[in-house]
């Protein structure tokens, strides 16, 4: 695909954001975004323990979500377009967005450590930023680089202890593991340029996650798998309860994360997967009385200091537009 060089980005093309503004409101968008997604962590770790097949439990949560986002497009009167570019964008998000990564992440779970699977998520913003060169939607920018890069160290303080291989015979998984930050990386890119025009947030999320769950349903249809919730609302588990709350968190994730990605680009937006990793480890904390060392308060102020650089990398690249 070959765009323009002219082209401006995301914030650019939907009108110039205050200083105040690109610090305060992105940035408290960024940290509920990543907060929020943390908290899936130990929920899925519920759901699954409670014996909810992983394929129907991440069709139920993408049609729920994509279900309520739907129903709040058409309270505000604003539903999803049906155009062929909306149908494009929804087919393309859909697919690179959620689906497939979700897809690779479950195929290679059981064949590497998940240490080196929590590792690919903090690859995103680093490519997340070289797609948005390599299409011109963003420019070189030392200190959003120096912030991306000193977001990654944080990040490898906790997990790349963890992340050895314990057997050569797994570095061919390893590299299809690499699919999922690839996918991430160009969703978070692709949206910012397909995005058809006066488009909400509300409805493109929610016929992207209604399109996931039809790629995920059919993948569902044919390896034979079908859950449900089983008997009423007194007799449900604490994994029934969790889909619920991670419903309700994807659509709420979605919808920030357009709106991120809208107001200060897909590289700013890119950042919550540092955050999100260090929540998901705060929320053990808090859910499952997990215990961690003292790198974890290391990896945090790593971690506030590379943001505060995206954050007035990002002013900067703004001011220039």
């Amino acid at each position: 695909m070959e765009l323009p060089p002219s082209i401006p980005p995301p914030a650019a093309r939907q009108g110039k954001l205050s200083a105040a503004d690109l610090r305060l409101v992105p940035t408290l968008m960024l940290f509920a975004a990543g907060i929020l997604l943390g908290l899936t962590f130990s929920l899925n770790r519920i759901a699954v323990s409670d014996g909810i097949p992983f394929i129907p439990y991440v069709f139920w949560q993408a049609l729920g979500a994509g279900l309520l986002m739907l129903a709040f497009s058409l309270i505000f009167r604003r539903p999803p377009g049906l155009s062929l570019r909306h149908l494009r964008v929804y087919a393309v998000m859909g697919l690179l967005g959620m689906s497939l990564p979700i897809l690779v992440v479950n195929f290679v779970a059981s064949k590497i450590p998940a240490g080196v699977v929590g590792l690919q998520q903090t690859l995103v913003p680093m490519l997340t930023y070289a797609f948005a060169l390599l299409l011109h939607i963003d420019k070189v920018n030392a200190l959003k680089l120096t912030g991306l890069t000193v977001g990654l160290g944080a990040v490898l303080v906790v997990v790349l202890p963890r992340a050895s291989l314990p057997s050569p015979d797994m570095t061919t998984w390893v590299l299809v593991s690499f699919l999922t930050p690839l996918c991430y990386g160009m969703a978070n890119v692709l949206i910012s340029i397909l995005r058809p025009p006066q488009s909400s947030s509300l409805a493109l999320g929610a016929a992207i996650l209604l399109t996931g769950a039809i790629y995920i349903g059919l993948v569902m249809l044919g390896m034979g798998e079908w859950w449900w919730f089983e008997g009423d609302a007194d007799a449900m588990g604490n994994g029934d309860w969790a889909l619920i709350g991670v419903v309700f968190i994807n659509a709420i994730f979605f919808w920030l994360m357009l709106e991120i990605i809208r107001l200060a680009g897909p590289v700013f937006f890119s950042v919550q997967n540092y955050i999100t990793t260090l929540a998901g480890i705060g929320w053990g904390i808090l859910i499952h009385g997990e215990t961690h060392s003292l790198w974890i308060w290391l990896a945090l102020m790593l971690l506030f200091f590379g943001l505060a650089l995206v954050i007035v990398g990002t002013l900067k690249t703004q001011a220039k537009t």
